[in-house]
């Protein structure tokens, strides 16, 4: 029999090779020097009535049936049996959806028919026999091991079995081919992964499945307990799932259950997700100090270390000893007696303390944890990563979403403990370097990264390392809301960077221009336009004189750039010339769509959007319709065969195809598209919600829109009090990326009540934009006194409909001078048709204060 090695060893040579492979950092060969090893399906057999809460939540303990999963059974089950040698595939949902339950049912049916079949970790060695049925391989948590997930795809990528032979490999995460792709792509593993993807699993649908799910949950529990169980009221039941989104996921059905039984005097039904948790939380911390002092902890011991191994993946005995340094006044007692103690309770897995799990439930544990002590955090954390420092970040990043976003906590933030963590710090950022310079893993936490950066930079002796710091600073920095510091991040940046460009052109001047082109963006989200265009321009400059040296190289370098000036130009108030640009950046991306159609079809596709706005922005109402529906064309395409990478890029282009087929007077059309854009956004924000809300909140407000003019009020007030309701819970967790937005769509609910005749409520929708907006323009007023006036036009003209235009005239006048100097420089844009208008009003509002109408 075959067997499959696993285990960080370096590849050996292919000749040498019988029967198998040897991948990467793993390998597939025939082994004879040791014996092989099943790969593992951990489920928990032994529950009692003295199992942890914790225990009972974790996909292993398999408290109930796997209900709802049939089709996406039936499906994967046909892809692991069906023709194909070695095929791969990911399994995404988010958080608490059931992905490590889902994969582990289908490792258990397959080893029903044969197979060796489970979960394998890619850090460990193992030797894994390949049935003759086949063999089937569980990655959880991949992003956690990035560089040893490439090289297994690498190594997988050219592995060719014996006759008949079949592997498959489950990776399992939260992202799908979106944050994947490239990896797969470096790797050279494309063909291993089906052209059409798996969708994400989503939260339980039926509201009979999660009934189901939730009474079989309560009856196995309240057995194992030996109490009573409860009876439930599916009336009860259905309204409390259906309160909120966080209720269809099965975490959350089961953490009811476990609270139904184990606090019967307290209805779980009347409590949230987020409180059902909460309850949990402290219960297990009460069990911890409990096992703690009889083990002859300090009481707060025990809770404190579990809390701290969820940062590390669990804590070894040389952390453990690390963690006794009474320096860091931890309050566990002394290292030499701490083993021995820890080992009493029966947590100790092999000199190891494991962090706890499930995820969400290992999220609210540490920050509730960590809250008690809020000021010595920081060094806590630092302590328990020591040795770890960048697979820590990437756990705590999950950790942060988890809490942060899932649940809703907000008053004590992981990111800010770690933030304080790293501030002032160099020589904790070193060996971060590496992590923040990976975007797909500094994005996950852009606050921390680039808290990383510009320590780093504020030390480097070199100027070359200082510029690259410093723009990468900038970008993580934008991404965190500090618009401000992402400005000045880059201003400098591209002071360095045209210093090294002076001095050795030939290497630096593509990052002079990078730098420039980012300079621009952050000066036109500052709200200097001219800043920004003069930016962009010379960036233009110097990627034409890069590409015609060069332009197999710098050719893309340049079409992205020339979408970015014509924005800059429009923006600018010059149409004709923005639409120049973009159709140049058009033609070059044709020709490279055509040598290259999988790399450049999208970027191709992207400056289609764009061309179709130029050409609306001149009048050509008829072009800029055909160049938005080829860009449609384009990204139905690409979604067909990766919808998880582009799915957003045509939800994009059909909000842009409505508001086209809306200017071309297709009403029906128009909502049509937004429609279809909505329930793209719908979907995509069930399975990643942290990613992809904004845009159903967008979306939703452009639904809005569309229905209104289609004489649909009742729909068109649903969905903007939806998409408000979207953004104030996310500006709750990000204020500073989320209040212009909510503010926005504060602005079209005042305007949808007005037309629904409800003015009190118009007027004080439009009262807490006016408040928010405000603050917003005394922060960055070139950002944002422009929607500052917009606003307090919209709140003048509801004064004075109510009967008091002379209340109405001080703030229309004060919109006036908001709007008037951009007006002036501006005099063909947007800005100089408001200020026009509301001259207009205030003549208005006089007249009627005249004709004695206050």
């Amino acid at each position: 029999m075959p067997f499959l090695q696993l285990g960080p060893r370096r590849s050996v040579d292919a000749e040498t090779i019988v029967g198998n492979v040897y991948l990467g950092d793993v390998t597939i060969h025939q082994c004879v020097d040791r014996p092989p090893s099943e790969p593992d399906l951990p489920w928990l057999t032994d529950l009692d009535a003295d199992t942890r809460d914790f225990d009972l939540l974790r996909w292993h303990a398999r408290l109930t049936p796997l209900l709802g999963r049939d089709d996406e059974m039936e499906a994967t089950f046909a892809w692991a049996t069906g023709p194909g040698a070695v095929k791969a595939r990911f399994v995404t949902g988010a958080g608490g959806i059931g992905k490590s339950r889902f994969a582990a049912e289908v490792g258990e049916k397959l080893r029903e028919q044969g197979w060796t079949a489970g979960f394998v970790d890619l850090r460990k060695e193992a030797v894994v026999p390949v049935s003759q049925a086949g063999l089937l391989l569980i990655i959880d948590y991949p992003e956690e091991n990035r560089s040893e997930v490439r090289r297994f795809l690498e190594e997988l990528g050219r592995l060719r079995p014996g006759s008949g032979q079949r592997i498959r490999v489950l990776l399992l995460s939260r992202r799908g081919e979106e944050v994947w792709g490239d990896d797969v792509a470096q790797a050279d593993a494309s063909h291993l992964f089906s052209r059409v993807e798996v969708p994400p699993l989503r939260p339980v649908q039926s509201v009979a499945d999660a009934f189901t799910l939730f009474c079989g949950a309560v009856e196995r529990l309240a057995t194992l307990r030996g109490v009573e169980g409860a009876s439930i009221e599916s009336a009860t039941f259905e309204q409390w799932f259906s309160g909120s989104d966080l209720h269809r996921l099965p975490l959350f059905l089961t953490a009811a259950a476990v609270q139904t039984v184990d606090d019967p005097d307290v209805a779980a039904l009347s409590l949230s997700g987020r409180e059902v948790i909460d309850a949990l939380v402290k219960r297990e911390r009460r069990r911890a100090v409990k096992e703690g002092a009889d083990a002859g902890l300090p009481d707060d011991a025990l809770p404190r270390l579990y809390a701290l191994a969820a940062i590390r993946d669990g804590l070894d005995t040389a952390t453990l000893r690390r963690l006794a340094d009474p320096t860091l006044c931890l309050g566990v007692g002394k290292a030499e007696d701490l083993i021995d103690r820890l080992a009493s309770t029966g947590r100790l897995v092999g000199g190891t303390l494991p962090k706890p799990q499930p995820d969400i439930m290992t999220a609210a544990f540490l920050i509730q944890e960590l809250a008690r002590r809020p000021q010595d955090a920081p060094e806590w954390l630092w302590a328990a990563m020591g040795g770890d420092e960048a697979g820590s970040l990437d756990r705590a990043a999950r950790l942060a979403h988890d809490v942060e976003v899932v649940l809703g906590i907000h008053k004590h933030r992981l990111t800010a403990w770690l933030t304080t963590m790293l501030d002032g710090r160099p020589d904790r950022c070193v060996p971060l370097d590496n992590w923040a310079s990976d975007e797909t893993r500094g994005f996950t936490m852009p606050a921390v990264a680039g808290k990383v950066m510009m320590t780093l930079s504020s030390v480097s002796k070199d100027d070359a390392e200082k510029a690259r710091c410093l723009a990468n600073g900038s970008n993580y920095l934008s991404e965190a809301g500090d618009r401000a510091g992402a400005l000045k991040a880059i201003q400098e940046a591209v002071k360095h960077h045209r210093e090294l460009a002076e001095a050795d052109p030939e290497r630096f001047l593509p990052y002079l221009a990078g730098s420039l082109n980012n300079l621009s963006n952050s000066l036109s989200v500052a709200g200097d336009g001219l800043g920004a265009l003069r930016a962009i321009q010379e960036a233009v400059e110097h990627y034409r004189k890069l590409a015609e040296a060069a332009p197999a190289h710098f050719l893309p370098d340049l079409a992205m750039s020339l979408n970015n000036l014509a924005n800059s130009l429009s923006a600018a108030g010059d149409g004709s010339g923005a639409l120049r640009v973009i159709q140049e950046a058009v033609e070059h991306y044709r020709k490279l769509a055509e040598a290259a159609p999988a790399r450049f079809l999208p970027y191709l596709a992207g400056s289609l959007n764009n061309l179709s706005i130029g050409l609306s922005a001149v009048g050509y109402g008829s072009g800029a319709l055909r160049a938005i529906q080829e860009a449609v064309s384009i990204r139905w395409k690409l979604a067909e065969v990766a919808p998880a990478r582009f799915l957003p890029d045509l939800a994009i282009s059909l909000n842009n195809l409505s508001n086209h087929l809306s200017a071309a007077g297709d009403g029906s059309g128009a909502l049509r598209a937004i429609q279809e854009a909505v329930s793209i956004w719908r979907k995509l924000a069930e399975a990643v919600p942290a990613r992809f809300l904004p845009d159903l909140a967008t979306s939703l407000n452009n639904l809005s829109t569309e229905l209104s003019a289609a004489g649909d009020g009742t729909g068109a007030l649903r969905a903007i009090q939806e998409a408000v309701d979207l953004y104030q819970k996310l500006a709750e967790a990000a204020p500073a990326r989320f209040l212009p937005d909510l503010a926005m769509s504060l602005n079209n609910l005042s305007t949808e009540l007005s037309a629904a005749s409800d003015k009190s409520g118009a007027l004080r929708a439009i009262q807490e934009a006016v408040g928010i907006r405000r603050k917003l323009a005394q922060a960055v007023p070139r950002r944002y006194a422009h929607d500052l006036a917009g606003s307090l036009a919209i709140m003048a003209h509801l004064i004075a409909a109510s009967g008091t235009p002379k209340d109405a005239i001080p703030i229309i006048e004060e919109a006036i001078q908001l709007i008037e100097p951009a007006a002036k420089a501006y005099p063909n844009a947007l800005p100089a048709r408001w200020h026009r208008q509301m001259l207009a009003d205030r003549e208005r509002y006089r007249r009627d204060v005249e004709r004695g109408d206050t």
